[in-house]
């Protein structure tokens, strides 16, 4: 099993993603944790996915206040998603947050966009638990490229016309 876990962790690695920042509070703080498995599930009503590894402080703190926020992150913000992904170290974001009194979550400042939600689902899967959101609330920032993560690294999109244009 432990060769299709290697291949499998690969695999997924080949898969390129947005990064997105689970913001939640610790101990009265922001707390901030980079993920990529995070997708939009329905429309109607608004719903939101996220998966964490269950024994972590975001998912105790989520599971206990009921609520999350995820900021979506831009191609210059590759310092805010190394800090949220430093593993064994405490998350405490402070220098990257502020409060969005709208949507009553702790949002990452300059994101392409965050989103607060109530938790609608909770699902345990194998070391993960899945979170099904409702959303509350929605800031839309301005238009930039987006922060993506492919084979362990990050990076932006470089679409067509751009490079046309140079």
């Amino acid at each position: 099993m432990s060769e299709v876990t290697d291949l499998f962790k690969e695999s997924m690695g080949r898969l390129a993603t947005g990064v997105t920042v689970v913001t939640s509070e610790v101990d009265g703080r922001p707390w901030g944790v980079t993920v990529s498995a995070c997708c939009s599930i329905s429309m109607e009503p608004p719903l939101l996915l996220i998966s964490l590894f269950t024994k972590n402080a975001s998912t105790e703190a989520i599971m206990e206040q009921q609520r999350f926020g995820v900021s979506i992150l831009s191609n210059d913000q590759t310092n805010v998603a190394k800090a949220g992904a430093k593993p064994g170290t405490a998350k405490f974001f402070e220098e990257f947050t502020d409060f969005d009194h709208d949507g009553k979550t702790h949002r990452v400042k300059d994101a392409l966009t965050h989103v607060h939600c109530k938790v609608d689902n909770v699902v345990v899967a194998g070391d993960h638990t899945i979170f099904i959101g409702l959303v509350e609330h929605v800031t839309v920032s301005e238009m930039k490229q987006p922060l993506l993560h492919f084979h362990r690294q990050f990076g932006s999109f470089i679409d067509e016309l751009e490079t046309a244009v140079k």
